[in-house]
């Protein structure tokens, strides 16, 4: 399982965290804050995902891309990359 973790600065300081599993399985789970607030339990191949939400009223996306043997993790708050 690889899992990445993010402090974003706001007027409140908040915990993002994706756990993620493996290819073939493509399981997902996003936390804001320990708060599960994301779960994909399955999928056939997994190829990347984008999921967007709001935090304090800020747009957030999580982008995870699948590149050559490996993922790659991204997180945008109100259009800047953390």
């Amino acid at each position: 399982m690889n899992t990445r973790k993010w402090l974003v600065e706001t007027e409140t300081p908040h915990t993002v965290k994706v756990d993620h599993w493996n290819t073939w399985s493509g399981r997902v789970h996003i936390y804001v804050d320990d708060e599960l607030i994301f779960e994909r339990n399955r999928k056939l191949f997994d190829a990347g995902l984008e999921h967007r939400f709001k935090l304090e009223e800020l747009p957030c996306i999580i982008r995870i891309f699948y590149r050559t043997w490996m993922f790659e993790y991204e997180l945008w708050v109100d259009g800047k990359l953390q």
